[in-house]
């Protein structure tokens, strides 16, 4: 091989090398900007200011739509207090979310399918506690019971999907008593 290959070789190499460089920071800053984006659409939405709250909604690359999620992980959450999530409490789930505005196949329906799959790390339970914790912050006491109300009313919903003994009557199991108390404690904080 001449040298002149060799060369235009290298600058090939070069050029290709600066290209993926230029790509990934371009990316970089794209990925920068889109998480700005959303935590600014986050705190429009909520008012809430924390920036590790919105670090970590900004992290689920939702947009504004992980508002709606986060609204979700306690029906999730009463799903699972048995260990398992049957047809009727993922019937329950996916409805309500459709009632609250997350559309089938989005983005947010595929994380929110995933959560009734495989059940989701403790991890998010502190994180949806925290959510609430900053969004309440900023509300009247009456406006936070309605909050709790609403929120803890359709996670009731759930538990009572799959009935009392055979699926007869409207129990609520212990499991999911004490994951509904559980979720309580966030509006008190």
């Amino acid at each position: 091989m001449s040298s002149d290959a060799f060369d235009d070789r290298r600058k090939a190499l070069e050029d290709q090398f600066f290209k993926q460089q230029n790509d990934a920071a371009l990316q970089k800053l794209k990925d920068q900007q889109a998480r700005a984006a959303t935590k600014d659409e986050i705190v429009r939405l909520t008012g809430i200011s924390n920036p590790v709250v919105l670090d970590a909604l900004a992290n689920l690359k939702l947009g504004g739509a992980a508002v709606l999620v986060m609204s979700m992980f306690p029906l999730v959450e009463v799903a699972w207090a048995d260990g398992k999530v049957d047809d009727k409490e993922r019937r329950v789930v996916l409805q309500q979310a459709e009632n609250v505005g997350i559309s089938s196949g989005s983005e947010g329906a595929l994380l929110l399918a995933r959560w009734l799959d495989e059940k989701p790390e403790l991890s998010w339970h502190q994180l949806w506690a925290d959510y609430v914790g900053e969004l309440v912050k900023k509300m009247k006491p009456e406006d936070r019971e309605l909050l709790k109300n609403e929120v803890l009313g359709r996670a009731r919903l759930v538990a009572e999907a799959s009935g009392g003994l055979l699926g007869a009557g409207f129990a609520v199991s212990a499991a999911e008593k004490r994951v509904l108390e559980k979720l309580e404690q966030a509006f008190t904080k």
